[in-house]
């Protein structure tokens, strides 16, 4: 399911700065709005999510905030415009649609750091009409999507792939393919792997790529920074794999707003 939230700031002023790093935070409010909802399944979501060798995939993902009139300065966001646009989407069953449409109506929040903060509340929310799917389908990215290795030459640091590495499409299907094991093992009736051939699976870049240098937990020890692309690319795959990838996130973090893409 994925759902497309329309946000307004509460004073109309065409000053409000953001951050330039605002993903944490956007998920943060996210977690929170969940929990209020239901805190059994926002622990579950939090904590567990769906497994596989150790790896942990919550399964949804969310967009960079879509403002119309925006200005860069310095590392700051001027938003001038009084409305934006975020999607939200989660590989999740129909079943929860009413209760991820209660829980953000008219929802008000903050987003920001110390230095500044936007005030936001939640205008309006409507299901998405999904596309149609296909085995082979071309996207455009929402939110930056993340790929890594690690150098086990630098204390197992992750190394981010750029889509023109050449080993960038192998390590992007792997990560798909380690979703799909993962609800395999929750939800055995839900497919067979063994009729997803890796011949069968291509990823293929179509322009050129621009990198995003992203701050999680900034201005806390905890501070990392990831290295995300922004692109169009052409996606060869069985259908249910196509679904898993825009609905739940192409690469890894979806659930720190990565890797959330559209249809082209």
């Amino acid at each position: 399911m994925r759902f497309k939230l329309i946000i307004e700031k509460f004073e109309r002023k065409d000053n409000d700065l953001l951050p330039i790093n605002y993903q944490y935070e956007l998920a943060s409010w996210i977690y929170k709005t969940i929990h209020y909802g239901n805190a059994e399944f926002a622990d579950w979501l939090h904590k567990h999510g769906y497994m596989n060798d150790k790896k942990q995939f919550k399964l949804f993902t969310f967009s960079n905030l879509l403002i119309n009139e925006i200005k860069l300065i310095k590392d700051r966001l001027q938003i001038k415009s009084n409305q934006a646009e975020l999607i939200v989407s989660f590989y999740m069953d129909e079943a929860i649609e009413p209760f991820i449409i209660g829980i953000f109506q008219q929802q008000e929040f903050s987003l920001g750091d110390r230095i500044s903060k936007v005030q936001f509340r939640v205008k309006s929310i409507e299901k998405m009409q999904e596309p149609e799917f296909r085995e082979e389908m071309t996207f455009r990215t929402l939110s930056p999507v993340v790929i890594s290795k690690l150098d086990e030459t630098i204390n197992s640091n992750a190394i981010y792939l750029s889509p023109e590495d050449e080993n960038y499409s192998s390590f992007f299907i792997k990560n798909l393919l380690s979703k799909y094991v993962a609800i395999l093992k929750s939800k055995p009736q839900q497919g067979n792997l063994l009729n997803f051939v890796n011949n069968d699976l291509r990823f293929e870049l179509i322009n050129k790529p621009k990198s995003k240098l992203i701050k999680i937990k900034t201005d806390t020890p905890q501070q990392t920074q990831v290295k995300g692309f922004l692109f169009d690319f052409k996606l060869s795959a069985p259908v249910e794999l196509m679904k898993l990838g825009y609905f739940a996130g192409f690469g890894e973090k979806n659930s720190l707003g990565f890797g959330c893409g559209e249809k082209n």
